[in-house]
């Protein structure tokens, strides 16, 4: 007998979210929320036993998703209750101790949550995870509210839930499939079967939401960009000796900087800008760098596309020229460096690295045609890293705020430069990036 085992509930059609797939199913940050939620718990516990409920008809789906771990998938239930009913069931051959049950749908689980339920289970029958409520509750009746109760005992629960494995089979047994669909979670069926019995509360967290319509995916999309800032700081256990990296935009700023942190960190690299000959524009130009470098050095690992143009003013006084070469140079350039840039990393299994900027989320006036192109660079990383996961590259976007380069200080002059960011942060917070197995991730810095 284990001491415990995980069940991850995945068995949801995620109607409410509108979407063609199961939510369990959809890509956020380079994995399906699903393999985020897998990962939380894996990473805390390598050699836990993790059963995974799925649909019938994503069973093949998912196992595939799960083929290299040590994943247990199984299929679920019409509902939450059968789901998890299913997998108390499928873990009677070897029961464990202790079943934490979790959703699928709270990728961002943390390893403290886990710890103080595996804690709290060393001496309670029950755990569950819950925060105090921010919001006033009322009670309805009729459309009319009836009460307005006092929040001081007032919680929102969370997953995951602990039980001792054995009282959670027998409250299932006893409550029988007719009246599962009757709970919302498992401690309330826990409950309805122990009504003398105590269910130990731990501290959950704000971060632990539940996706649940389209308006969290977009709250998830920036919760995994805020957790990439945490990115280290220097070039402790970079895995970038050896490799082979080509920079676009190397001659200058941030892209400079990075070709000097790669070296530092044992790559070979080549600059790459239109001072050495090849305007990212020009697909011909992108092309024959790549063909040449193959040549040289036999493969290519990674790909940074630093290259930028910013021309401040007004969009209604800049020429069709000025903007004409914005879009060619942030946007253009970076799909023609994507499309040259697939074969050799294929080959290599690497990464292309690109950049947007803090305007990608609001575009800021007197650079309109910059922050539109910044913020196509995000979607173009979103969708390249779902249609290249299959060939296994892996492609990443640094957004850097303010940082202290050549452009930004033409285009605002008498910016106080103390309030910038230095280009070798950046290129750090990149090359840590580079040599991680991340892909899909939009990185603030």
């Amino acid at each position: 007998m284990n001491d415990f085992a995980f069940v991850l509930l995945a068995g949801g059609s995620g109607t409410r979210l509108d979407s063609p797939i199961p939510k369990q199913f959809i890509r956020v940050a380079g994995k399906t929320i699903v393999e985020h939620s897998f990962d939380a718990l894996h990473s805390y516990a390598p050699e836990a036993r993790i059963v995974i409920t799925v649909p019938a008809d994503a069973l093949e789906m998912a196992r595939k998703l799960f083929r290299d771990t040590r994943a247990e998938v199984i299929v679920g239930g019409s509902s939450r209750q059968a789901s998890a009913w299913a997998a108390l069931k499928y873990l009677r051959a070897d029961p464990p101790k202790n079943v934490i049950l979790h959703d699928s749908a709270r990728p961002f689980l943390s390893h403290q949550i886990i710890h103080d339920v595996v804690d709290a289970l060393e001496s309670h029958e029950a755990v569950d995870v819950a925060i105090k409520t921010s919001d006033t509750i009322i009670v309805e009746r009729d459309g009319f509210i009836q009460n307005i109760p006092k929040r001081d005992h007032i919680y929102r629960g969370q997953t995951p839930q602990g039980f001792r494995y054995g009282a959670l089979v027998k409250s299932y047994e006893e409550i029988g499939p007719e009246k599962m669909g009757e709970f919302t979670d498992d401690c309330g069926i826990y409950m309805a079967c122990h009504p003398m019995g105590q269910v130990r509360i731990v501290k959950g967290s704000s971060e632990n939401i539940k996706i649940t319509d389209s308006v969290d995916l977009v709250l998830a999309d920036e919760l995994f960009r805020i957790r990439q800032q945490q990115l280290a700081p220097n070039l402790n256990g970079l895995d970038l000796k050896g490799k082979h990296s080509v920079v676009f935009g190397g001659s200058a700023g941030i892209g400079k900087a990075i070709v000097q942190i790669l070296e530092e960190a044992g790559s070979t690299v080549h600059s790459v800008s239109r001072r050495t000959g090849c305007d990212i524009a020009d697909h011909d130009q992108v092309e024959d760098t790549f063909e040449r470098l193959m040549k040289e050095w036999g493969r290519i690992d990674h790909v940074v596309n630093a290259a930028g143009l910013l021309i401040k003013s007004p969009l209604e006084q800049q020429s069709p020229a000025d903007v004409a070469q914005q879009v060619s140079v942030n946007l253009l350039g970076s799909l023609n460096v994507a499309q040259c840039a697939h074969a050799p990393l294929k080959e290599s299994q690497g990464m292309l690295l690109q950049f947007s900027s803090s305007s990608f989320t609001r575009g800021r006036a007197d650079y309109s045609a910059y922050s539109a192109c910044k913020a196509a660079i995000v979607n173009l990383t979103q969708a390249l890293s779902d249609e290249w996961k299959d060939d296994g590259i892996r492609v990443n976007c640094i957004v850097p705020g303010r940082t202290d380069t050549g452009m930004r200080r033409s285009n605002f002059a008498g910016e106080d430069q103390r309030t910038l960011l230095s280009p070798y942060e950046v290129a750090l917070a990149s090359a840590k990036l580079l040599s991680s197995s991340d892909t899909g991730v939009i990185a603030r810095v």
